[in-house]
């Protein structure tokens, strides 16, 4: 039961973050494809963070009619339109997350294994708030990543999830 009401609410979720893009995209002059909209729900309905390569993948599996550079171009405008934020997860390449309708977390990286939790803090948004309103600013959304060691691994040098995949 629990799963359907996730998968309901991730649905609800990309419709919201689709009509913002739509309404952007027309207020800035830029056509609104079938593929653009494709990718937005790849990001809104997945429950990892995907690099630009792996969408393309996926959708190509899909047998969605895409090149490289329209999946490239569309993370571009996601990210201009605060849809998506990038995220650097140690692998040398940016990673996309959704960004609306998601509350500001933080992302704890293993050096070792990948393995990527996210966090969210009362304490982190209040201290962030408080740092950015003595600065002058009012916190809108962040990024934040911490790379540490899992615990077992941390001991025995040797982490059992090690061999799961990344994001």
């Amino acid at each position: 039961m629990a799963s359907r009401t996730k998968t309901r609410e991730k649905k609800e979720q990309a419709k919201q973050a689709e009509e913002v893009f739509k309404a952007a995209m027309k207020e800035e002059g830029y056509r609104c494809t079938r593929e653009r909209l494709t990718v937005l729900r790849e990001i809104y309905l997945s429950d990892s963070h995907l690099d630009a390569d792996e969408i393309f993948v996926k959708l190509k599996k899909k047998n969605v009619s895409i090149s490289r550079a329209t999946v490239y171009h569309t993370l571009d405008l996601l990210f201009k339109f605060h849809l998506v934020n990038k995220i650097d997860l140690g692998h040398k390449h940016t990673h996309y997350e959704k960004s609306y309708g998601v509350s500001n977390h933080l992302h704890i990286i293993c050096e070792q294994c990948d393995r990527v939790v996210e966090v969210h803090s009362e304490e982190l948004n209040s201290i962030l708030e408080r740092l950015c309103d003595e600065n002058g600013f009012t916190l809108g959304s962040y990024s934040l990543q911490v790379f540490a060691r899992c615990r077992d691994e941390g001991h025995t040098g040797n982490c059992e999830l090690k061999t799961q995949p990344a994001h």
